[in-house]
């Protein structure tokens, strides 16, 4: 597995729209990686003043295929990859870290008379309390825990945009950030390489871990 990252130039015509327009980025990250087609998890980071493209996948991405359309061509370097494993085999039952998952929080509702086979109506989480109610009930099923007052909803919005074929898309996302415990670290380093919950194709479903901030003596 590879961690790889990739700043984007947002204030180029073509990344602001990719911005706006997530199958774009989709199929930008896909590009990268030749072959097979292969759902990759990716995300949008805002660091500062900085627009991060991460990556997690299987295989090594060419980072210069996005580099030259939304990243900046004249930097040398496009982008950096590191490999996954050496940090992943070092979680531990119990370990404290700090977490950003960017998710699409939503419950499935069902239909009333529905014929035999008819799936639920798909509807989305819009309140933080929602949200985070969503993450915490699915917590320990991705091997880890959090406290209600461990995490918090740092940002939602709505998406809409237009697939190629003509269907409109509609994802209304939350940014999580907050601090967990290992509860389980296979399900957990599992997790990490291939994300939580839907809308994974449109940068949804990535979970990061920090370190915890050292703590000052004074």
């Amino acid at each position: 597995m590879y961690m790889s990252r990739l700043a984007l130039d947002a204030g180029r015509r073509e990344t602001m729209r990719a911005l706006q327009e997530p199958q774009i980025l989709h199929k930008a990250v896909e590009s990268a990686f030749p072959g097979e087609r292969e759902r990759r998890l990716w995300r949008i980071d805002w660091l500062g003043d900085t627009c991060w493209l991460l990556i997690v996948s299987r295989d090594e991405p060419d980072m210069g295929t996005i580099q030259r359309p939304f990243g900046f061509p004249s930097r040398e370097k496009a982008g950096v990859s590191k490999r996954y494993a050496p940090f992943l085999n070092r979680l531990e039952k119990g370990q404290i870290w700090r977490f950003r998952l960017k998710a699409n929080p939503v419950v499935s509702v069902a239909v009333s008379n529905r014929q035999s086979g008819e799936r639920g109506k798909v509807h989305a989480h819009v309140t933080q309390w929602q949200q985070k109610e969503w993450l915490a009930k699915r917590a320990n099923k991705y091997g880890f825990e959090i406290q209600p007052d461990g995490f918090d909803v740092t940002h939602t919005s709505w998406h809409r945009f237009e697939k190629t074929d003509g269907e409109q898309v509609i994802l209304r996302t939350a940014v999580f950030e907050g601090c967990m415990v290992v509860s389980d670290a296979d399900l957990l380093r599992k997790t990490l390489c291939e994300g939580i919950g839907r809308a994974k194709a449109y940068g949804c479903g990535m979970m990061t871990l920090a370190r915890l901030p050292a703590k000052s003596d004074g």
